[in-house]
């Protein structure tokens, strides 16, 4: 019994933990995580051991990723440059420990105002009673978008559950969500007309020209909600899953090996993740990542898709090699 109890012993010691922060379990990107750790589990039984955390969110989790406290999470992509390189809200504290797995998915954030309000252009959010949502990623990134843009809406402090109540009130007039076709709109086009409001490119470059990497655009279809009549330029944000660089090569590796070849799998079961092209986690890491990459993640790339990674994906650590 002491020899087959020194084995098991030996095995736990060789096994891998991670924890792996995701977001409130009430998020339907929860149930992603979970089902990525799934992956990774079912893939490398007894190498492996992935267990999932709720979280605060995705600023929430850059932070516990620079703190050790989880050694995986998702994250907005743009905030996690801020905190890469210690600019913006991480002025003077900069996370050079952080690195990415791949290059997520691209989702819009709607800007939403209320058919009474009048306000069917950007322009008219000045002054605005607008639900803001604070310590939200999403939340963050359009108070960067408008104040670059010199648009001031009069905020509205509040949760997200209650920023629907308060445009069903007439207590706000204009609020975001972040979502591909999100729920809460649809809610609140049962109840009232609404506009979604299109950004111009225009916009998107004065606010990366004021807030560097911090805005990015995503074309929505013509019929995702009833008040999007064509094509629009949304506001958006990148969600990728970004790692300690302290995890080990070998564990990178695998992760990013364990999801890329379930990916298909990934995006069949959340629109979210299919319309912003998850799949392509190579090239939206080319396309939209300013953090460098795990060398595990390096080394996936390179081995399995033939690629030469860019120069400003790879980790100062492989540059030394």
């Amino acid at each position: 019994m002491f020899f087959i109890f020194t084995l098991t012993g030996l095995a736990e010691a060789k096994k891998t933990h991670i924890k792996w922060g995701a977001t409130s379990v009430r998020s339907g990107l929860y149930a992603n995580t979970v089902q990525m750790a799934s992956i990774v589990n079912k893939a490398y039984p007894g190498e492996i051991e992935v267990t999932v955390v709720e979280t605060g969110g995705f600023l929430e989790n850059l932070t516990r990723v620079g703190k050790r406290t989880i050694q995986v999470g998702p994250a907005d992509a743009s905030a996690a440059y801020a905190n890469y390189e210690g600019i913006i809200d991480y002025k003077g504290k900069a996370n050079k420990d952080l690195r990415a797995l791949w290059g997520g998915y691209v989702t819009p954030i709607h800007i939403v105002t209320t058919k009474k309000s009048g306000a069917d252009s950007l322009q008219k959010l000045n002054g605005l009673p607008f639900a803001m949502n604070p310590g939200t990623t999403s939340g963050r990134a359009i108070e960067l978008f408008f104040d670059a843009n010199g648009i001031k809406p009069e905020y509205k402090m509040m949760g997200i559950g209650a920023s629907v109540d308060a445009l069903k009130s007439g207590v706000a007039q204009g609020w975001f969500k972040a979502g591909f076709k999100d729920s809460a709109i649809l809610d609140l086009e049962s109840a009232m007309e609404v506009n979604i409001l299109p950004v111009t490119q225009k916009m998107v470059d004065a606010a990366n020209q004021k807030y560097p990497g911090q805005a990015k655009s995503m074309m929505i279809p013509s019929g995702l909600f009833k008040a999007v009549k064509k094509d629009e330029l949304s506001f958006a944000y990148v969600v990728s899953d970004f790692i300690h660089k302290d995890v080990s090569e070998d564990v990178a590796y695998k992760i990013v090996k364990a999801v890329y070849e379930k990916r298909k799998d990934l995006v069949g079961n959340l629109a979210t993740l299919r319309e912003g092209n998850f799949d392509d986690m190579y090239g939206n890491a080319v396309k939209h990542l300013n953090v460098p990459l795990h060398p595990g993640a390096v080394k996936f790339y390179r081995e399995v898709l033939k690629v030469k990674v860019p120069d400003h994906l790879l980790p100062p650590e492989m540059k030394k090699r």
